[in-house]
């Protein structure tokens, strides 16, 4: 599965990267890429093992905030 999610608060490429690879880290994550600069992540997953919810909050637990 692939979704876009919208996020707050990521001002820089360290930001991207900390995202991106929390999320990587997660069992069932293949792929994940962020951007500052339009506030999106896209994330690819196996929905088996991961689920949309969980990815929203490995995200805020990284500081920043989901909008959509």
């Amino acid at each position: 599965m692939k979704t876009e999610i919208h996020v707050s608060g990521m001002r820089c490429s360290g930001c991207e990267m900390l995202v991106s690879e929390a999320l990587e880290e997660m069992e069932g994550v293949q792929k994940a890429s962020a951007s500052h600069q339009t506030g999106v992540v896209n994330v690819e997953y196996d929905e088996s093992k991961a689920d949309l919810e969980l990815i929203k909050k490995v995200i805020e637990e990284q500081g920043f905030r989901v909008t959509a």
